[in-house]
């Protein structure tokens, strides 16, 4: 049975509502495992240690936490087919891509949070980053369109489905996301990706529990752990 990984970005205090929405969607929809993807200080407005009781709450879900990011904000004109302000990593030189990963691991460890995995906003990266994450304890960083094993330096491909919230494209993503959902089903591993934002768009979240429930019973639910485990899930993609 093919595999995948659903994931939920941009989990912070800052969208506790949306949050709260998405984990009721997860329920609702029977889906038993997924990644939270935390920013543990989103647009420098939210940092974890101010509210414990979010994270309390998240670590009781009992799902794999993966970092996503310190503030998700930054990025370059470059990278405006992908994103708008939120390539946190783009145009960071080595100094400030490792500034901004020690800050963020260290408030999740300050929680007892730790993860081994990497998801950059915007599935951007820089030069340094896999350096620099891999220094920190990292085993793995997910981009776009494939996950990279940094202990072993294979690369596994896997596409991404999500929808943009820029409203220059958000209609548009709307009518694409199902039709990629069809055109990726011959991937043995699918990612996914559910932002926070969605929560707040009807028809999106229509579209979700769609797929979810569409995806678990094709599908076999795993995680980046999972994936990057000994017993080698990874080593079948």
């Amino acid at each position: 049975m093919n595999l995948a990984l659903i994931e939920l970005h941009d989990v912070t205090p800052y969208y506790y509502e949306e949050v709260s929405y998405a984990l009721d969607l997860l329920s609702l929809c029977g889906v038993g495992k997924f990644s939270l993807l935390i920013v543990p200080n989103f647009r420098d407005e939210a940092p974890l240690y101010k509210y414990p009781q979010f994270v309390k709450a998240m670590l009781a879900t009992n799902q794999e936490i993966v970092l996503h990011g310190f503030n998700h904000r930054g990025g370059s004109l470059k990278d405006i087919l992908w994103t708008y302000r939120e390539g946190e990593f783009s145009d960071l030189c080595l100094y400030g891509t490792y500034t901004k990963l020690y800050k963020a691991k260290e408030m999740l460890e300050t929680f007892g949070i730790k993860t081994e995995v990497f998801v950059p906003p915007a599935w951007i990266g820089n030069p340094f980053l896999e350096d620099v994450i891999y220094s920190l304890g990292f085993s793995a960083i997910a981009y776009r369109g494939h996950i990279k094993n940094l202990n072993t330096d294979m690369s596994y491909t896997s596409p991404v489905i999500s929808f943009s919230n820029r409203p220059i494209l958000d209609n548009f993503s709307k009518a694409l996301v199902p039709l990629l959902f069809k055109l990726f089903k011959r991937y043995r591993l699918l990612r996914l990706a559910i932002h926070t934002r969605d929560l707040r768009d009807r028809k999106k979240v229509k579209l979700w529990r769609f797929l979810l429930s569409k995806v678990k019973k094709i599908r076999r639910l795993v995680s980046y752990e999972e994936l990057l485990s000994k017993s080698g899930l990874a080593f079948a993609l």
